[in-house]
């Protein structure tokens, strides 16, 4: 299978830039793997190839634009591909609904485990890294900052929220690895695995048809929300920290992890501060759980992801109860 990538539209140094798939890239091959957000779109010899694989990092959060800034609407980039392999089970399922197809299959997000952080001695007790993108995320912030914390943020491609709160950063413009190095060095790493949804997000998802069927859009009116898994669940598990994950209605993360056994939910952001403290006083006895998500972060590897595309293979959910929760 050839490899084509194109991460130019892709926000600099963040976890595509790492797959390194194009290592296990083979010529002449008949078979393609796209990744990156205009990959396909700026191929102009796709009749070469006899199956044409895109792999859909951004779902379901694509179909909040109308149109991005190729004028083309998310649906287009589809059109061109045999396969899209994608991270959200719940736009999987409603694309292959509501085109009467079978080309979308669900997969982990990967993570290349040959950047592994190189320091692993504990000497802060929290970390928040990544974007300040809505309220949830501020008041998260205000909490961790009580404690010997790290906030690890980019100075460019930032939104206004985060603009704010840049003040807060201890850590800015780290490299993908300084940022692990400095993962590591922390008891405790707190996600989100949540896209804030503004109204003309709302309005935009609205717009399509059969957008109600898509259960990953169940949440747009009561707490505007889309779930999305972040990569950095799987940086923590790498550099043996601590997850302590925002229980959201979708819980997403369990399609990766086993909840009190690989790591551990907060309901609201009141109770964050006692949970931290509790793992700070008690560390010895989460050290169970940090081992145990060490140990299974190996099975999302960007490796055993490629040969999962490569073969058509299905990724097996973890997940059996689809249930989503009232917020």
């Amino acid at each position: 299978m050839y490899v084509s990538k194109k991460l130019t539209a892709e926000v600099p140094d963040t976890n595509p830039h790492y797959f390194g798939w194009e290592e296990f890239s083979e010529t002449p091959s008949k078979d393609v793997l796209f990744y990156g957000y205009d990959s396909i779109r700026s191929t102009s010899d796709l009749n070469k190839y006899t199956r044409k694989v895109l792999f859909n990092v951004w779902m379901p959060t694509e179909f909040a634009q109308q149109q991005d800034h190729f004028g083309m609407s998310p649906l287009e980039y589809d059109n061109e591909a045999d396969e899209v392999y994608g991270i959200c089970p719940f736009t999987v399922e409603w694309l292959n609904k509501i085109k009467k197809t079978e080309k979308y299959k669900y997969i982990y997000h990967p993570i290349n485990l040959k950047y592994l952080p190189t320091n692993k001695q504990k000497k802060y007790d929290v970390c928040y890294f990544g974007g300040i993108h809505s309220p949830l995320h501020w008041d998260c912030l205000d909490v961790i900052e009580t404690f010997n914390y790290r906030y690890m943020s980019m100075s460019h491609s930032i939104n206004f929220m985060t603009q704010r709160n840049l003040y807060r950063a201890t850590d800015i413009d780290l490299t993908h690895l300084q940022k692990l190095d400095v993962l590591s060095e922390c008891r405790i790493s707190i996600c989100y695995n949540i896209v804030p949804v503004g109204e003309s997000h709302v309005k935009n998802i609205k717009d399509i048809h059969g957008w109600e069927k898509n259960t990953a859009f169940s949440k747009l009116d009561s707490i505007g929300f889309l779930p999305q898994f972040k990569s950095r669940m799987h940086e923590a598990a790498i550099s043996k920290t601590l997850n302590l994950v925002f229980k959201d209605p979708w819980r997403i993360a369990e399609d990766y992890y086993t909840s009190n056994e690989d790591f551990l939910y907060f309901e609201s952001n009141d109770e964050l501060g006692d949970i931290i403290q509790d793992v700070i006083d008690n560390y010895e006895r989460y050290e169970k759980m940090i081992e145990s998500a060490y140990n299974k972060v190996s099975n999302y590897s960007t490796e055993k992801m490629f040969d999962v595309i490569k073969k058509g293979k299905k990724c097996k959910s973890i997940v059996v109860d689809r249930v989503v929760q009232n917020a």
